[in-house]
C-alpha cells in the first residue's frame, strides 16, 4: 500500500487525500486549524463530482509527529508557496521520496530541487474549485484536473515512471492527473490566470463576476496582465503558453458566472481573513524573471506594487508606523 503525506490540509489538500485514500493509499494530513476536527471526525466531501463522501487520514500536527506513519512514497504539497516552505518537509523526505508540488505560481521547484537533489520531483497545476466550508469539511465543484510533469522536464527515466505511477493512482482513485512531458507551458497558463484574478480581485474585494461587472475596462485589464505574463513565458522559451485565443477561453468561465454568481480567489479569501498571501509566488517571481530577461511588463508591475502594499498592511514588519495624528 503506497504511503502519502498531505502537507498543507486545506481544500486541495482534502480532496487529493480523498482522491489517494480512495485508490487504496494509506494517507497522513498535517493539519493546522482542522487538526481536532479531522483526528475526531475525519474529512467530509460534498462534491459536484464524487458526491458527499467522507475519509479518515492519520491526522497530524507537524511533520516530526508523521514520522511514526511513514517512510512515506510520496510528499503531497498544497500548502501556501511561501518562501521556505520547501524546508518544513524536510524530517519527512527520505531517498526514494516523491516529492509532488499543487503550489500557486511559477519557478517555486528550485527550492525544493536544490534542497533535495536526489529525490524524484514532480509539479503540478492545480484546477480544483474548492472550499473548506468548516473545519474538516470542504464543498468541491465540478472540476478535477491536476496536471502534472517531472521537474526539470528532462528528468531521468526514473522519475518519469514516478510521474506515471501517480497518474495511475489518481485515475484509480476517480481523479484525473494527466502527464505533460513538459509541464512548464502549463505553469505559465495558469501563472497567467492567477497573476491577472488574485490580485485583481483581493484589491478590489470583488469577486471575479463582480470585477467585470464593476467598470468597462475591468476585463481589459485582466487581458493586459495575462498578456504580460505571457511576454516573460516567451523570453524563457515559451512562445505559445499564453496565447490570445488562450485567454480569450479563459476569460469565458468568469464571464459565464455573471448570471449565476462568482468564485472567489484564493487571494481574496486571504485578504477577507487576514491572512498574508501568495504575492510574491504568483507576481513577484514572474516579475523577477521578466526584469531579467529585459521584459517590459507595465501592467504586471502595477499590480504586483499595488499587492504588496495590501499584503503590507496586513502582515506589517517592524517599519510600520501607526497615521499621524495632528491635533
Amino acid at each position: 500500500m503506497p504511503k502519502a503525506l498531505i502537507f498543507g490540509t486545506g481544500g486541495v489538500g482534502c480532496i487529493y487525500g480523498f482522491i489517494l485514500s480512495q485508490a487504496g493509499c494509506s494517507v497522513t494530513t498535517v493539519c493546522r486549524s482542522n487538526f481536532a476536527a479531522v483526528r475526531d471526525n475525519g474529512i467530509t466531501v460534498r462534491s459536484k463530482i464524487f458526491g458527499n463522501a467522507s475519509y479518515r487520514p492519520t491526522a497530524v500536527q507537524t511533520v516530526r509527529q508523521a514520522l511514526e506513519h511513514g517512510p512515506f512514497d510520496y510528499i503531497v504539497v498544497t500548502a501556501k508557496a511561501f518562501p521556505g516552505t520547501a524546508n518544513l518537509i524536510k524530517e519527512a523526505v527520505d531517498p526514494s521520496t516523491t516529492i509532488v508540488l499543487g503550489q500557486n505560481g511559477i519557478g517555486g521547484e528550485k527550492e525544493y530541487a536544490e534542497l533535495y537533489p536526489g529525490n524524484v520531483l514532480i509539479a503540478g497545476v492545480v484546477y480544483l474549485p474548492v472550499t473548506q466550508v468548516e473545519p474538516g469539511v470542504v464543498e468541491h465543484g465540478p472540476l478535477e484536473r491536476f496536471e502534472i510533469g517531472t521537474y526539470p522536464p528532462d528528468a531521468p527515466s526514473r522519475a518519469k515512471e514516478r510521474c506515471r505511477e501517480l497518474s495511475d493512482l489518481f485515475r484509480a482513485g476517480g481523479g484525473s492527473a494527466p502527464v505533460f512531458d513538459d509541464i512548464q507551458p502549463q505553469r505559465w497558463f495558469k501563472l497567467a490566470v492567477n497573476a491577472a484574478w488574485n490580485p485583481t480581485t483581493a484589491l478590489t474585494m470583488c469577486d471575479d463576476a463582480n470585477y467585470l461587472r464593476s467598470s468597462p475596462k475591468a476585463e481589459d485589464m485582466i487581458r493586459k496582465i495575462m498578456k504580460d505574463v505571457g511576454k516573460i513565458a516567451t523570453a524563457v522559451g515559451y512562445p505559445d503558453a499564453v496565447t490570445g485565443q488562450g485567454i480569450e477561453h479563459d476569460l469565458q468561465r468568469p464571464k459565464g458566472r455573471l448570471d449565476t454568481g462568482g468564485k472567489e480567489p484564493s487571494m481574496l479569501t486571504d485578504v477577507r481573513n487576514g491572512r498574508a498571501t501568495e504575492v510574491e509566488a504568483i507576481l513577484g517571481n514572474a516579475l523577477k524573471i521578466g526584469e531579467e530577461r529585459g521584459v517590459d511588463t507595465p501592467y504586471l508591475e502595477l499590480i504586483y506594487t499595488l499587492a504588496k502594499g495590501r499584503d503590507y498592511a496586513i502582515a506589517p514588519d517592524e517599519r510600520w508606523k501607526p497615521i499621524a495624528r495632528h491635533g
